[in-house]
């Protein structure tokens, strides 16, 4: 009974961690994912939150069909983060978040979340898996770029001539 009561009352709970399956964790050193494959190919896993430069939610084809119903679309939350490459998204399942209860340590270092804009993604994925027109990315935050000073320099002073003598007879 009280297990029952504490189910209702409490918010839901993140989806169950199967052997194989990646794990997320929010926490107020940043964002972390693991799993067997990760591990495995020695991937990096944890990101710090002064790393992360963006967060969103993507509705896109996915990279392999399926076998009974060919291609679908794919719904995944995605950071981006700062890399020796640029800017790279390290994206993970959709049932990780829930859009009501989203993980305090998530709310507190990306103040000035748009939940309106990440509600406009999961709607048109909520159309259905063929929602090829539904296909985009909606970021709900990003880290505000610092304003470039402008550089004054002197321009260079004109390179000086010298006359040569003629040596034309």
């Amino acid at each position: 009974m009280w297990q029952l009561l504490k189910k209702i009352i409490s918010r839901p709970e993140p989806p169950p961690v199967e052997p194989d399956g990646e794990v997320i964790r929010f926490d107020d050193t940043g964002f972390s994912r693991s799993s067997h494959l990760i591990r495995s190919m020695g991937w990096r896993q944890s990101w710090r939150w002064e790393e992360i430069t963006g967060f969103g939610f993507a509705f896109s084809p996915a990279m392999f069909p399926d076998p009974w119903f060919g291609d679908y679309m794919e719904s995944q939350w995605f950071f981006t983060v700062t890399s020796e490459n640029g800017p790279e998204h390290i994206y993970f399942d959709v049932q990780w978040l829930d859009i009501n209860h989203l993980p305090p340590p998530l709310l507190r270092h990306m103040q000035g979340l748009d939940v309106h804009v990440l509600r406009q993604g999961l709607n048109a994925a909520a159309v259905g898996f063929h929602n090829y027109e539904g296909e985009g990315q909606w970021i709900g935050w990003q880290h505000a770029k610092p304003k470039k000073r402008r550089r004054v320099t002197k321009a260079p002073a004109p390179a000086k001539t010298t006359k040569r003598e003629s040596r034309a007879k």
